[in-house]
């Protein structure tokens, strides 16, 4: 056994390394989508839904989406409508009340 992982090792070792390319990378900037399609997923996989928005400066649309379990979403809606994932996170308070969500 010891001997099958010396020579993998070798051989992983004398391959050349990968171009800078070919190297996994991360994204540059948030993760951004289709409000409609994130919106949607907010209310199906976490209950959220928006209980507040705002326009700002640069002509984006800051909107809070919350759940009665009190997890919060927060985005940037740009003009052209995609919205950028600015936090997510738990213990929103006041969490909305149940009764907001009957209607809706």
């Amino acid at each position: 056994m010891m001997r099958f992982f010396k020579l993998c090792l070798s051989i992983v070792l004398s391959l050349p390394p990968l171009p800078a390319a070919a190297q996994a990378q991360s994204p540059a900037g948030p993760p951004c989508a289709d409000r409609s399609m994130a919106t949607t997923q907010l209310h199906e996989l976490y209950g959220e839904r928006r209980i507040g928005y705002g326009l700002a400066a640069n002509g984006s649309v800051i909107e809070l989406f919350a759940a009665p379990n009190g997890s919060f979403t927060l985005f940037a809606t740009l003009p052209h409508g995609v919205s950028c994932l600015i936090a997510t996170g738990q213990s929103w308070e006041p969490a909305p009340e149940p009764e907001y969500y009957a209607g809706r």
